[in-house]
């Protein structure tokens, strides 16, 4: 940066309209303008005393590499924090020259942790930079207008080699690792080698950590080698979070699955109490995708795992199982029609007891699901793996966001590109949200809108959307409709 604007930058990194961009000719007021939150979804945190003066604060992560506090009310920004490693963008940024290269700065998900840390109430944001680089931040917003950064890590801090681009907002659980403490439950990201299509096992992110809330210090790890569980057959990348249990209902965090991007999904049982060497067992439950069909896999079977599973207790008529729910889709190249992408319910037939690792089964492969695809009055038998919903409705169709499940009803959305009449049109996508019977994917509304008296099809398990782009995950709204809720 010249000396010569060095003033200036720095003004204009605290918000003042130095380039004017507005052409008012004021260049000390508040420039409205930051960096868009492509990937990073705002998080709300109350301040007040009372739902009257709830005194909210949001805070978002945008690509100009800020984490903004907005009060809610006024609209005003009460604080904004900018890692040291984005400093030297901000020149770029304030030049504003145009580019082809797309930039990110803190791109990735944010977690709030709101809970006690040795007796002491405390509010506690985690966050990745997603595709802007591989740091996790770690940051004590407990007083409105005093934040306090309390740690960060990256690939270069001891013990944390393996850690790749963080997308997801870590879980933050209790655990009981040397005594009872918040625990950030760290998958190891996204490999950006995963851009690159074809088949590939990742370098990086291709791990999962326990991290003190506290003080960032690398509770436990897994990975291929090196690390205080080794799983040599853990060689893709993870970029969704882990979905964490409490099975024994103790309140400590003892059981987590989670995808990758080979199409594994991975169980993990944590004995807490333990020291690090015998803290966790894990293995793969099932092998969904090419991690296992050889070095040259067919691109139909590159299926890869970029949301976390849904995992939830469904009442059968033969039986109560632990359903794990995840749908494929190659986030990284949402237009793709090579692979043929499928909707996946995993039965665990081991709820409650810890599997050792050296005692894991063989994984469940896709061929022992019950294709339910075409049948929409699927009958799954007791003893079945589970089920799968190929995803045939347009070339190209997958799943991107992960599923939720009430009611014995799981819900999830789907998305397929659009044909482009030219290599120049926008192609926004088509967007169906599905809505089937947990037990067996079956339909259980009529969604297709048919006048003509009979049993439910297979149409009738979706409903195209109006919105384009990517859809976001569904939401529940659970709503008191005169006393009785909906």
């Amino acid at each position: 940066v010249p000396d010569t604007l060095r003033d200036e930058l720095i003004e204009w990194i605290r918000g003042a309209d130095r380039r004017d961009i507005d052409a008012d000719g004021n260049t000390t007021e508040a420039r409205r303008q930051i960096g868009d939150p492509l990937h990073a979804r705002p998080v709300a945190v109350e301040y007040g005393s009372s739902a009257e003066d709830p005194d909210t604060v949001v805070f978002v992560s945008t690509n100009d590499g800020f984490l903004h506090a907005v009060d809610a009310q006024t609209g005003v920004e009460v604080w904004s924090y900018v890692p040291g490693r984005l400093l030297a963008r901000q020149y770029e940024l304030y030049l504003d020259q145009q580019s082809t290269v797309r930039r990110y700065g803190l791109d990735g998900e944010i977690r709030l942790f709101r809970g006690t840390i040795d007796g002491n109430a405390r509010k506690v944001l985690v966050f990745g930079m997603g595709r802007g680089g591989d740091a996790v931040f770690a940051i004590d917003v407990t007083v409105r207008n005093a934040p306090r950064l309390l740690w960060q890590i990256d690939s270069s801090t001891a013990g944390f080699a393996s850690l790749g681009r963080v997308w997801a907002a870590p879980p933050v659980v209790r655990m009981d690792i040397g005594g009872q403490r918040p625990v950030v439950v760290l998958s190891g990201g996204y490999d950006d080698s995963q851009d690159n299509r074809g088949y590939r096992t990742d370098n990086v992110g291709n791990a999962l950590f326990f991290v003190d809330l506290e003080t960032g210090a690398k509770l436990w790890s897994a990975g291929p080698d090196g690390h205080d569980l080794d799983l040599p057959s853990m060689q893709h990348s993870i970029p969704a979070a882990p979905r964490v249990l409490d099975v024994s209902g103790d309140g400590l965090a003892d059981r987590l699955y989670v995808g990758d991007v080979g199409g594994r999904l991975w169980r993990f049982d944590v004995i807490n109490g333990n020291s690090a060497a015998s803290l966790v067992e894990g293995g793969v439950l099932a092998s969904l995708g090419a991690a296992d069909l050889g070095a040259s896999p067919p691109a139909s079977e590159i299926r890869r795992f970029y949301v976390t599973p849904d995992a939830v207790l469904v009442d059968c008529i033969d039986g109560t199982f632990l359903a794990l729910n995840i749908g494929s889709g190659y986030l990284g190249h949402p237009l793709d029609t090579d692979v043929e992408d499928a909707f996946f319910s995993v039965r665990d037939p081991n709820l409650f007891a810890p599997i050792a690792t050296a005692e894991y089964p063989e994984p469940i492969t896709a061929g022992e699901l019950l294709d339910i695809t075409d049948d929409p009055t699927a009958e799954v038998p007791v003893d079945a793996r589970g089920w799968r919903l190929r995803m045939v409705e347009d070339a190209g169709e997958k799943i991107l966001r992960p599923a939720i499940t009430f009611d014995n009803t799981t819900f999830f959305n789907s998305f397929a590109p659009s044909a482009q009449v030219s290599a120049c049109a926008g192609g926004l996508g088509v967007n169906r949200g599905y809505v089937v019977d947990a037990c067996n994917g079956n339909p259980v509304n009529n969604l297709d809108g048919s006048t003509e008296p009979g049993p439910l099809g297979t149409s009738d398990r979706f409903r195209q959307l109006s919105q384009t782009g990517i859809a976001p995950e569904p939401s529940l709204l659970l709503l008191d409709m005169g006393g009785r809720d909906a």
